[in-house]
């Protein structure tokens, strides 16, 4: 059986070339109406010649292979960073997670609001921001599963990610309005 790979006019005469298909490999053998028996490639006369062959060896019984899940294909940084890939709401939420328990932390020990202490060191949040970053990056350009660990399961990181970015966000929009530290 053929199928058609290529299709050419020239005036009025049509062209068409053909490859052959690729035969599928098989652990039974087929037999045909008249006792034909193909089998890896080969013709036999009868199952009882396709027998033969097997058990000198001439052809080898095929085994049937479970085929294994094929590795995800990795990701892009545009896959990876595009508005319904993986990474925006997994930085997100780990930069939110920090940046609440860091903003309050700092706020109760210095009285100063969010946007102060992002004034008096904007270099170590910057470093923060792009370490977590990378880290979070470099197991999704890896195609690393997450996994849970005790009760630190990704769907929990999610939830309390997501819990920190409203946390934060409403920390921002309180500030705003007071013109203060929250505490």
């Amino acid at each position: 059986m053929a199928r058609r790979s290529l299709v050419s006019r020239k005036s009025s005469l049509v062209v068409v070339r053909a490859e052959p298909q690729k035969a599928q490999p098989s652990a039974e053998p087929m037999t045909n109406e008249d006792g034909t028996v193909f089998y890896g490639g080969r013709t036999f006369a009868s199952e009882a010649e396709w027998k033969t062959a097997v058990e000198n060896g001439t052809v080898a019984q095929a085994v049937p292979v479970t085929p294994t899940a094929a590795a995800a294909p990795a990701l892009g940084f545009a896959d990876l960073m595009a508005f319904s890939g993986p990474a925006p709401e997994i930085i997100n939420s780990r930069l939110s997670m920090i940046a609440v328990v860091a903003a309050l932390g700092a706020e109760l020990s210095s009285g100063q609001s969010v946007l102060r202490q992002w004034a008096c060191e904007p270099t170590a949040i910057i470093l923060t921001v792009v370490t977590f970053t990378v880290a979070s990056l470099i197991p999704m350009f890896n195609n690393t599963k997450r996994e849970a660990f005790g009760p630190f399961t990704p769907e929990a990181e999610i939830t309390n990610g997501r819990a920190a970015m409203l946390g934060f966000a409403s920390l921002l929009v309180f500030e705003a309005f007071k013109g203060s530290a929250l505490f």
